[in-house]
């Protein structure tokens, strides 16, 4: 799975299409927390939007990677919009993230009024 990630003017976007193996997933996520980190040197918490409509259910071996890191790289200032294709693909991401710091929408404009 090609991951993306990309600094907007009022927010990151993270992207990717097909399934990532384990590896790939670790590489993301440790890009992911160092860009994290600087731009939380600058703003009292992180804008980030997941665009998930392209991506694949992923093994359970990196499901399990997504679900234990999330909680250890997001902060409660931080607001985190979740982009996915379809109704069951929402239901289902809502579970592994926690409604204090993010939301799963159908629309990349919903999502961005979200984060605004």
């Amino acid at each position: 799975m090609p991951l993306q990630i990309q600094k907007r003017s009022s927010y990151i976007l993270v992207h990717g299409s097909g399934l990532a193996t384990l590896a790939e997933a670790q590489q993301h996520f440790r890009e992911l927390s160092t860009l994290l980190v600087a731009e939380r040197r600058t703003a009292q918490g992180v804008r980030l939007m997941i665009d998930l409509r392209k991506a694949e259910a992923h093994p359970p071996e990196v499901a399990g990677h997504i679900e234990r890191v999330l909680p250890v790289l997001y902060r409660k200032n931080d607001r985190v919009a979740v982009v996915v294709r379809d109704s069951a693909r929402k239901n289902h991401t809502k579970r592994s993230h926690d409604p204090l710091y993010s939301d799963v929408f159908l629309t990349q404009e919903a999502a961005e009024a979200y984060l605004a």
